[in-house]
């Protein structure tokens, strides 16, 4: 019988034969030597009682691309809102030879180390013990709920996607103040932050004389995420009993959003404004994806609007023409 030179297939043995690698790469594990390195740096520093900052959720085993997009963007609102320059120990001479790359890395690592970092320095970035979450320490002069809603109001106006400063990022979540996740602590974190918006129930009990005129509305967001301590219908009921009654809840369209994020055994909590729900409770993520749909579709938008405004007109012509009975 004749054969054409080619080797035919054996099925018998094709069932031990080793299958063909997928090419997925490395599923967004960073692997090589350098970054694990630069995981266990970050990973070395922990959350802190007192600390302020905002809260960091990424997409699964992105963390560290996460990290390295809410590390530039720190540095560039930074400077922007707040006046903070570059870090001056990292600027050489214009006319020094540029490094190798391993020096390059070697010298990056060395700066995160916790024994390396500046005392006070404004930004200083937390890998949590939980996929997912970074937490990024800010101290004086950032502001971190200003900081979280000027990064989100620029994405939210960020129509050309190559304009995108992030990809991996998800949400910003900013605390004004962390205590322990105990009863007492929600209570000294709460005091702390709610007096600077708020008037507080123990101030009517000890008569403080208030004209009124600073009333608001308010909702209670809270979330909890590996704690099984303080219960969230416990932690709004607490909370709302520490307000003064001339401040109303108003759960679909409150003045302002009382943030809480209970995490392990750390309280933390923030006061936005109302705009946070419109700007998808600080999504960054949702924020990027519908400028970019509103920029493809700008007459479908316009045309909606217009259909709500006849609608309306409509429905007040019909009532102005009912019978009075």
């Amino acid at each position: 019988m004749e054969t054409n030179g080619k080797r035919k297939h054996d099925a018998a043995g094709a069932q031990g034969s080793s299958p063909k690698k997928s090419k997925r790469g490395n599923q967004g594990k960073w692997k090589t030597p350098s970054h694990k390195e630069k995981l266990a740096a970050i990973k070395g520093r922990s959350l802190e009682v007192g600390d302020m900052g905002f809260w960091v959720t990424c997409q699964r085993q992105k963390e560290m691309r996460a990290a390295d997009e809410i590390l530039s963007l720190c540095e560039d609102y930074g400077q922007k809102l707040f006046g903070i320059g570059p870090d001056v120990a990292d600027d050489g001479p214009e006319d020094q030879e540029p490094e190798d790359v391993e020096a390059a890395i070697e010298k990056e690592l060395a700066a995160m180390k916790p024994a390396n970092k500046p005392k006070g320095a404004p930004f200083d970035l937390l890998k949590m013990s939980v996929d997912c979450v970074l937490f990024m320490r800010t101290r004086a002069p950032v502001d971190p709920v200003a900081l979280v809603r000027e990064i989100c109001k620029d994405a939210a106006t960020t129509k050309d996607p190559s304009q995108r400063r992030s990809r991996f990022i998800n949400k910003l979540t900013p605390i004004t103040l962390t205590g322990k996740a105990t009863e007492k602590g929600l209570e000294d974190v709460a005091r702390k932050v709610l007096s600077e918006h708020f008037r507080l129930a123990e101030d009517e009990a000890e008569g403080t004389a208030d004209s009124g005129g600073n009333a608001c509305s308010y909702a209670i967001r809270p979330t909890i995420r590996a704690h099984t301590t303080l219960k969230r219908n416990d932690v709004i009921d607490k909370v709302a009993k520490m307000i003064s009654k001339q401040h109303k809840v108003d759960l679909s369209n409150p003045d302002k959003v009382i943030i809480i994020e209970i995490f392990q055994t750390f309280f933390g909590m923030s006061v936005v404004g109302k705009d946070w729900e419109a700007m998808k409770r600080y999504n960054i993520y949702e924020l990027y994806g519908i400028a970019s749909k509103s920029a493809a579709h700008p007459e479908k938008k316009k045309d909606q609007a217009e259909e709500e405004k006849g609608s309306k007109l409509e429905g007040e012509e019909k009532e102005t023409a009912e019978p009075v009975a």
